[in-house]
């Protein structure tokens, strides 16, 4: 097996690499598709509120100019005015036929369009006619809780007042009574021949049958909504995940999310068991709220998490002239289905070009080791004799290594290594400008030695020289080298001459100290050597110049009688023997 991943690893280097390339391109391209593809589903869900803000402008505009042109009734101004008469003269007028007239006008009027009631609100903000007897006389709940927008009201503005809970009980679709229903209004002022404000003129609309049908014209998909929020984040259309705020407990189960839910984001995903450690009231706006209601509508194309933890995609807006924010938003999950399944389809066409890739190129050798295997089922010793001509192949490296750079006979560096080190070693010095020294060691009278002890006995002599002096010297920088014959050469960088003289007085020691028997040397009776040192140093000299002067020291120790070390000195060849 593991021979079979080393023949697999040189030829899957390639297709590696295409693999490499090919995951880069596909990296580039699926953040390309998923870039686009938020931009898409944010243009799409900015087409779809800005189709709902215009559906709503339109209706509400529409239902403003109706009620502008109730106030603008003469008869209603004239009522209006005798109302008021009797209002601050605080007379009773519940049984007024002023109050009547002007309730059996507004019936007609109403309905046209079904509304559900209608109020008459003089300047000190209590209602002086109504459907209703209780609602008279008391302050109005629009001033209760919508009070800047009735403050426009008065000031001449026609007004459409978001979604708040009824003072009254009103009729479900059932036909029960249920208190705190929601219900919104528009408003116009009433105003006299002068032009000035009379009073304000409101009409109460069921907020289920147009306002929340409009917003719900503009889902998406199945998980698509859009929705209406006031100032304070709180929802005031129908929403389309009750049955989700009512399994979850964010309301109760005959609640409806309209004036219910705050807009808020609860920490995490309530549809997959996620409890918040917040009560509604204290949890922050989600990021669309925050942002719609500051009227920052800057494009966001990343997902966030609603109010129910979902996260989805949105885009939002604030409209000054309703007096609230608008947002149309999609779960994550769906909107980005298109996109996931591409990435899948990438990712497996990815998959598919790795396997075939890699198939291509293992396969091959797999059955190729088959193979193998079957023609060693008929030759067991196949692979030993692979084995074992590896070896003989790595011997004969080995082998052709000594005969190039090794002496036979030594076991130590031969001339040719010798040479090319000295050459190299010179070139560093004149770089550094440090020292270089060579020493040349000469056995004494070996000729003699050779022809009366015989060449066998002469080679034994070169080996144990041969290993004395490369015992001598400790640092793997120097280099022992036979010369030739019976001459040695030590090569020593960065080493001046009074180094290289001690190392060289140590070598001829250690030699005359074994003791080895020559009783035909003229200079004693055992084996000695004769040697010479030179040090050069600077940028001109050259390595002729250095064994020219190593040589010239050997020949002078010869000279003076041999078993002696002599230091050349450029002026006169100085000897500083230790004999």
């Amino acid at each position: 097996m593991t021979l079979l991943k080393a023949k697999i690893a040189k030829p899957v280097i390639f297709p590696l690499t295409f693999i490499a390339a090919i995951a880069v391109s596909m990296g580039f391209a699926l953040s390309y598709i998923e870039s686009n593809s938020k931009k898409n589903i944010h243009t799409s869900l900015e087409t779809i509120l800005q189709i709902s803000q215009e559906a709503l402008i339109l209706w509400s505009g529409s239902r403003l100019d109706d009620l502008s042109d109730i106030a603008s009734d003469p008869d209603i101004i004239a009522l209006t005015s005798t109302l008021l008469d009797t209002h601050n003269n605080k007379s009773d007028h519940l049984n007024s036929a002023a109050l009547n007239s002007l309730r059996s006008m507004m019936v007609h009027k109403m309905s046209k369009h079904e509304d559900k009631g209608f109020f008459i609100i003089a300047p000190d903000r209590s209602s002086v006619a109504s459907m209703r007897d209780s609602n008279m006389g008391t302050e109005n709940i629009i001033n209760k809780v919508r009070k800047s927008h009735l403050d426009r009201v008065f000031l001449g503005e026609e007004v459409f007042i978001p979604t708040i809970h009824s003072d009254v009980p009103l009729e479900t679709k059932t036909g029960a009574l249920r208190a705190h229903e929601p219900t919104l209004f528009i408003a116009a002022p009433i105003m006299d021949k002068n032009g000035q404000v009379l009073a304000v003129l409101t009409l109460r609309l069921n907020p289920l049958v147009h306002f929340t049908r409009i917003t719900e014209l503009g889902r998406i998909g199945n998980s698509g909504e859009t929705y209406g929020f006031d100032n304070k984040g709180l929802l005031i259309t129908r929403s389309r995940f009750t049955h989700h705020l009512k399994s979850t407990g964010e309301i109760g189960n005959d609640e409806i999310a309209m004036l219910s839910i705050r807009i808020a984001d609860p920490g995490g995903n309530l549809l997959k068991g996620y409890v918040p450690y917040r009560p509604m009231n204290e949890r922050p706006l989600t990021l669309m709220a925050t942002r719609a209601i500051s009227g920052d509508t800057t494009a966001y194309l990343e997902s966030y998490r609603d109010y129910r933890g979902v996260l989805v995609f949105g885009a939002w807006l604030w409209n000054d002239d309703l007096g609230v924010g608008l947002t149309t938003e999609i779960d994550a999950d769906e909107a980005l289905l298109t996109f996931q399944l591409t990435r899948t389809i990438i990712l497996s066409v990815m998959t598919l070009i790795i396997l075939l890739t890699l198939g291509l190129v293992i396969i091959p050798l797999w059955f190729q080791e088959r193979e193998k295997k079957a023609l060693r089922k008929y030759n067991e010793n196949l692979e030993q004799t692979v084995l074992e001509r590896t070896v003989e192949l790595e011997q004969a490296n080995e082998n052709l290594k000594a005969l190039s750079e090794i002496d036979p006979l030594t076991g130590i560096a031969n001339r040719r290594l010798y040479e090319h080190t000295l050459s190299k070693e010179m070139a560093s010095a004149k770089r550094t400008l440090h020292p270089v020294s060579l020493i040349i060691i000469d056995i004494d009278n070996f000729k003699l030695y050779n022809d009366n002890y015989g060449h066998d006995e002469g080679d034994v002599i070169l080996r144990k020289v041969a290993k004395l002096i490369a015992n001598s010297t400790a640092r793997t920088t120097d280099l022992v080298a036979r010369y030739g014959g019976e001459e040695f050469a030590v090569v020593m960088p960065a080493t001046d001459e009074e180094g290289a003289f001690h190392l060289a007085s140590l070598i001829r020691n250690y030699v005359e100290a074994q003791g080895f028997e020559h009783r035909f040397s003229d200079t004693a009776n055992t084996v000695t050597v004769s040697i010479g040192v030179a040090s050069l140093s600077g940028p001109t000299f050259n390595s002729t110049d250095l064994f020219k002067q190593a040589d010239a020291a050997l020949y002078q120790a010869k000279e003076n009688g041999r078993n002696q070390v002599v230091l050349y000195d450029k002026d006169k060849c100085g000897i500083m023997s230790n004999p």
